[in-house]
């Protein structure tokens, strides 16, 4: 259910799954392959490691655009190298760096535009503190929602006595919570709560029916750990 296309998952006989994440109640379970490592700090750490059995033929080696996206996404995953990092994520980024990996191609990356850096403040300038948890709700028209909420979730953990921040935003006809964390609280478990997912530092999940305020109730309700007033308002706000 959370894959990007499951149109185009469904083409496919055999199916290799690759994942970092912890196993849900509806993972694929038909898979030839399963390399599941809730400990590896991405998917491209794992994918990474996967390469170096490879033999390629002649000179041929990994292409330094591959190494590069690789690494942005372990970059990406780890928070520049702060979170869920070992031995072996070094390792792997080594790796990468000397498959021609270009550290600033990879900074680049991640660049954003002037206004999407405006954004970004004004989402971050909202938050209130809650139970050491930054919440913020972007009830703004913003270009790339998409991509700024991540980034102030991000951004708002460096906040002091900060552990996991929250930024509540409307997309489509439905409400998006994007979660991030330092390690202290498991914004994945809040998240399933809510109907989403991730991984213990970075998790989201989709609300449909609800209104910003509504969401920010369900959210501080599922953060509390009162899963039985949780249960009642959501039954309530979804006509359950």
């Amino acid at each position: 259910n959370i894959v990007e296309s499951p149109q185009l998952y469904e083409l496919f006989r055999q199916v290799i799954i690759i994942d970092h994440h912890r196993k849900t109640a509806d993972f694929i379970d038909n898979a030839v392959i399963f390399y599941h490592e809730p400990h590896a700090s991405s998917a491209s750490e794992m994918v990474t490691e996967l390469i170096q059995y490879f033999r390629f033929a002649g000179d041929a080696k990994l292409p330094p655009y591959h190494a590069e996206a690789l690494l942005a996404g372990i970059m990406l995953d780890t928070k520049n190298f702060v979170m869920r990092t070992g031995s072996r994520t070094f390792e792997a980024a080594a790796f990468l760096r000397k498959s021609g990996a270009d550290t600033v191609a990879v900074k680049m990356l991640f660049s954003s535009s002037f206004e999407s850096y405006k954004e970004k403040s004004e989402i971050v300038a909202s938050a209130s503190i809650y139970n050491k948890c930054a919440i913020a709700v972007a009830d703004g028209d913003y270009v790339n929602i998409r991509i700024t909420a991540p980034q102030a979730a991000d951004e708002l953990l460096n906040i002091s006595d900060v552990d996991a921040s929250f930024v509540v935003y409307t997309s489509g006809n439905g409400i998006n919570i994007s979660a991030r964390s330092l390690g202290a609280v498991n914004v994945q478990i809040i998240m399933e709560k809510l109907g989403g997912g991730g991984h213990q530092s970075m998790a989201a999940t989709q609300l449909s029916n609800v209104t910003a305020s509504e969401a920010v109730k369900l959210l501080k309700l599922a953060i509390d750990g009162d899963d039985e007033e949780l249960s009642t308002l959501k039954n309530r706000f979804f006509n359950i």
